[in-house]
């Protein structure tokens, strides 16, 4: 036996992008205005999800209304709108074409002629857009129907069989009407589809065309495979068991556009494991672990049937004359195993573990066979490019490996990290954030990358940072290196610099007495160059500056000791704080004259003085050590000598006058005081 599986199986895009937008995060409750697609497996399942279908807009109270993929009638959509529901129009994009150019062909004052069949609800939502007035034409249509028609416009259903509607187009080229204008409306994916069933169906004896009876692309395969073999329409693998095949025959496999993965991976294994004569190579690679020649091996998944389950286990039947037994631990995905859930005569499906009895039985897993479910719903979620888990499970040349579901998962080592990974052995058993660079459904196959999610957060990463790292923005960032310039900071995962000038506002040794490396600090942000990839960081800009402590410490009227630092020809100074220093003005140094201020004080004194005055706009300090100092006495002054003279008498006015000069305030600078000093006067 040989078996050719068709290279497009399941669902096409507008399905795939129409069950996905169906299951979006809407307001409760959801509906769907008929069925979502045809096919009831997902309609079901849907159905379990909360998304109820619904043949009219009047059963459909408050929520959601998803147009589905066929589209609506323009009708329903308005009185939809005007029930106040959320509108969600999942109207397949094909479709959506057909209806925009009947809309404006109807609109041009063209008569409308729509190739379909006229109770699909995509002919009806179509018909409604020119106010059904449509012909509904088949491949026996009449086009003298036209006659008296200046203008036509001619459509096709999205799935309609793309020969009768060649046939149908022939018709109208030997029709001399005056304007007639056709689309190919068809969809791509359909024509594909349908040539491809076509040319397997001329080289087999047997067709098998999985879908639903309800699917018109479905049933159209089925009639174009009928032309040329003996054809099947499989709803569920049930229907396998009612077709006899022959050792020699050869099957083809084709599925229809709205046919789910698991429908089509139940009739592949269904073949694999009841027709191992199946030699081409192709097959076997697609039933992947299905087991051939008849004979059991490990990794083939089997149906079974339970015959006893209890605490340990379920022991199960598989035709065989050995018992097949499936331990607790591998009987659920999430370690939840219970007996009860599993009655005499449930069918199961499992994945042999070894091919040889282990104490008398076949070793079984149900468990694999739920990962491989689950990975193939998985593989269905990331076609949009959304983000998946994998655990590598070895590298092989170029790359590492996985499995997800049926689908071997490739990532090529220049997609690991955003740089190229030599040495692949350190990933085996590590688990991978991947987005899908391509699926190929026929070879089961998916190259994946992580290091496109890398880019992308990255560059989300410095977006975000880069908006908000401006100068005067505080940030919190840890200390990862020092050089002579400044430091190194890292803020957020970028690079950062504080400039040795940035970091303290007095002098400092070394770097590392301030800042040290592996801890984390508030900095402020003076530049920020994008452009250039340089942040510019200050740390002493947080900090109390040395004058602002200073000002606290000693305020105006105090008085202190502090070390001369300087002198120069005007004063000295002294040091208030470290870093902060005041001036004594050479006027304020004494309570004597000072001619020169470094006769009285010299570099590393102590000196106590008294702030007289703080200029907090020039960070000025007035010191005084003269008011620290007691009112000296008066200077002994001795009179210069004169020449002898002939003495005479004194006046009395110069007596008097003399002796007042004793009680002057300037007594210490008189030249007759110390003649006087000893004078008692009384009164």
């Amino acid at each position: 036996m040989t078996i050719y599986k068709a290279a497009n199986l399941g669902f096409c895009y507008g399905v795939k992008r129409s069950i996905s937008l169906a299951r979006g995060n809407y307001r409760k409750p959801v509906y769907t205005l008929g069925e979502l697609i045809h096919n009831s497996v997902i309609v079901n399942a849907l159905e379990r999800e909360g998304i109820k279908a619904v043949s009219d807009v009047d059963e459909a109270v408050g929520g959601t209304l998803v147009i589905r993929s066929h589209g609506a009638p323009a009708e329903s959509i308005e009185k939809a709108k005007k029930a106040g529901l959320d509108i969600v129009d999942a109207t397949c994009p094909f479709v959506q074409k057909t209806r925009k150019i009947v809309s404006e062909k109807y609109a041009e004052g063209y008569k409308i002629v729509i190739f379909g069949k006229k109770d699909h609800p995509e002919v009806i939502g179509i018909n409604s857009l020119c106010e059904y007035s449509a012909f509904i034409a088949d491949e026996n249509f009449d086009v003298s129907a036209l006659d008296g028609y200046e203008k036509v416009c001619v459509v096709a259903q999205t799935t309609a069989s793309a020969q009768k509607y060649s046939n149908i187009i022939d018709k109208f080229a030997k029709d001399r009407l005056k304007t007639v204008e056709i689309f190919d409306t068809i969809c791509y994916t359909t024509q594909e589809r349908q040539s491809e069933a076509d040319s397997l169906a001329r080289k087999c004896d047997k067709m098998l065309v999985i879908g639903d009876v309800k699917s018109s692309n479905t049933l159209k395969l089925k009639d174009i495979c009928e032309k040329h073999c003996s054809a099947y329409l499989i709803s569920s693998v049930e229907d396998m068991e009612r077709i006899k095949f022959n050792a020699d025959d050869k099957i083809g496999i084709v599925a229809g556009a709205s046919t789910p993965e698991e429908s089509i991976t139940e009739v592949i294994q269904y073949m694999g494991n009841n027709y191992t004569e199946a030699q081409n190579e192709e097959f076997l690679q697609a039933v992947d672990a299905v087991g051939t020649n008849g004979k059991l091996r490990a990794g083939k998944q089997m149906k079974v049937t339970v015959t006893r389950a209890d605490e340990k286990g379920i022991t199960v039947n598989v035709d065989m004359k050995i018992d097949g037994f499936i331990p607790a631990e591998e009987a659920t995905l999430d370690d939840t195993y219970n007996a009860a859930d599993y009655p005499e005569g449930t069918e199961l499906e499992a994945i042999l573990m070894n091919d040889k009895p282990v104490d008398g039985v076949y070793l079984f897993s149900k468990k694999k066979v739920d990962k491989i479910k689950e990975g193939n719903k998985i593989v269905e979620t990331i076609r949009n490019g959304e983000i998946f888990e994998l655990v590598v499970e070895r590298d092989t040349k170029g790359g590492l490996l996985g499995h997800l579901g049926t689908y071997t998962v490739f990532i090529p080592a220049s997609q690991i990290k955003e740089k190229y990974i030599h040495n692949l052995e350190p990933y085996k058993g590590k688990t991978l954030r991947l987005t899908q660079l391509e699926i190929n459904d026929e070879k089961r196959r998916i190259v994946a990358s992580q290091k496109v999610i890398l880019e992308r957060e990255r560059k989300e990463k410095e977006d975000i940072f880069w908006t908000n790292v401006v100068p005067g923005v505080i940030v919190n960032g840890k200390v990862k290196g020092i050089s002579k310039f400044g430091a190194f900071v890292s803020v957020d995962g970028f690079d950062c610099l504080v400039h040795i000038s940035d970091i303290s506002w007095t002098k400092f040794k070394s770097i590392e007495d301030i800042l040290h490396v592996g801890k984390k600090y508030d900095f402020v942000v003076l530049k920020a160059d994008r452009e250039k990839g340089k942040v510019s960081l200050g740390y002493k800009q947080l900090q109390k500056h040395p004058f602002d402590i200073a000002v606290e410490n000693h305020p105006v009227g105090s008085v202190f000791t502090g070390k001369i630092t300087s002198i120069l020809s005007f004063g000295a100074f002294v040091e208030i704080e470290p870093g902060v220093e005041g001036l004594v003005h050479v006027s304020e140094a004494s309570n004597t004259y000072v001619k020169n201020i470094e006769d009285i004080y010299k570099v590393g004194d102590e000196v106590e003085v008294k702030v007289l005055a703080i200029d907090s706009e020039q960070k000025k300090f007035t010191l005084s050590a003269k008011a620290c100092m007691p009112e000296a006495a008066a200077e002994e002054k001795v009179k210069p000598e004169k020449k002898e003279s002939k003495s005479r008498a004194p006046r009395k006015k110069d007596a008097e006058k003399d002796a007042d000069a004793e009680w002057s305030e300037d007594a210490g600078n008189n030249p007759f005081a110390d003649l006087l000093k000893d004078l008692e006067v009384k009164k």
